[in-house]
């Protein structure tokens, strides 16, 4: 167990998770580039993998292909994590007459080989495949993470906000991004298996602007373990009005308390576009009183919020959220709903306002 924990604080994990969410990130602007191309791989998921708040719940390949790519890296750079990633999606893709897994091969030929059965564009099987295979530098971010424990498991989102993704739009409105491609993140949290606190968090927003025809990205990270906290970019809590981010399916009586006691709602399409709205300092805090988010969901944006002095907690009790790597919609579903904010006094506000108690603890 000691090799294998120096060998996590010795290859920085956070450099290669950072260099991941990257290539991830640039898988996803490929696989989004053509209209054409994208509509032949969607894919309606199986009724057990739906999230049940919609009638229809898609993935795609690009989402497949990202969960698969970290996996495949981070377990052979740290063959400690083998068998504690884990991701929303299968690996699964239904064609008219098989199942085709999908997996990264040993080389790029096989890989294309792979996805040739998939897409229906060989050139566009081979330059996702380059991408695939092309080895990642380590980002140099200068951060030596002390006493990092041997018991990590991850979790990948790897294209949230998926039906923002599809429809392709830009999304601005009123100077603020509530829907569209800017709300599309990639999502890498790690968490501490013994504990269930969320330790590290990066999200990648892939689209972050259009310059010229060309979208281009950024990256936010964390770190929060025991003493010690880093952010960066670091941004500082500055918005003019009281924002509280929910989502368009929330109950009219919570927004109602919240706009009645001077906060104003915005609806924000994605759980880690909204999470990366309160750690850009746009957005007070997030409410979702329904059981709508996962794991996956969370994990990376509760890392960053930890970081910053902020944290989750389940929405009807107050606990704090805690992880683990049980795999499937429902062992994994934030079921008590969740309160997302990085400024404890605005939480306690929140609590109050809606009438909320806690189930035997004090408040955070």
């Amino acid at each position: 167990m000691m090799a294998e924990s120096n060998q996590l604080n010795d290859g920085n994990i956070l450099s290669s998770l950072i260099a991941l969410s990257e290539k991830a990130a640039n898988i996803a602007r490929i696989c989004r580039k053509d209209d054409h191309l994208l509509s032949l791989l969607v894919q309606e998921k199986k009724e057990s993998e739906k999230n049940p708040r919609y009638v229809q719940d898609f993935k795609t390949l690009a989402d497949v292909l990202v969960q698969e790519v970290v996996k495949h890296e981070l377990g052979k750079k740290f063959p400690a994590l083998i068998g504690h990633i884990y991701g929303e999606e299968n690996n699964e893709f239904v064609l008219e007459n098989e199942c085709v897994i999908i997996e990264i091969k040993s080389n790029m030929q096989e890989t294309t080989e792979l996805l040739s059965k998939v897409l229906p564009d060989p050139e566009a099987s081979r330059v996702l495949a380059e991408v695939i295979h092309t080895e990642t530098d380590d980002i140099d971010c200068d951060i030596r993470i002390p006493d990092l424990p041997d018991s990590l498991g991850i979790w990948i989102d790897p294209i949230d906000s998926t039906a923002e993704y599809i429809a392709g739009k830009d999304g601005v409105q009123d100077g603020k991004v509530r829907n569209g491609l800017p709300c599309v993140t990639v999502l890498i949290g790690v968490f501490d298996r013994n504990t269930g606190e969320p330790i590290i968090g990066v999200i990648n927003q892939p689209f972050y602007k259009n310059e010229q025809d060309t979208w281009i990205g950024r990256y936010v990270f964390g770190v929060s373990i025991n003493d010690f906290n880093v952010t960066r970019p670091e941004y500082f809590l500055d918005v003019q009005e009281k924002l509280v981010a929910v989502s368009s399916s929330e109950d009219d009586e919570i927004k109602n308390k919240l706009t009645e006691n001077g906060y104003n709602i915005i609806e924000i399409a994605g759980a880690g576009s909204k999470l990366l709205s309160i750690i850009l300092g746009e957005v007070y805090a997030y409410v979702l009183s329904k059981p709508t988010t996962y794991m996956w969901d969370i994990c990376a944006g509760h890392a960053i919020l930890r970081s910053l002095g902020g944290d989750i907690i389940e929405y009807s009790s107050l606990k704090p959220i805690k992880y683990t790597g049980t795999v499937g919609i429902k062992d994994s579903c934030n079921s008590a709903g969740i309160i997302a904010f990085r400024d404890l006094s605005i939480k306690d506000n929140i609590i109050d306002v809606l009438g909320l108690k806690d189930e035997g603890i004090s408040k955070l």
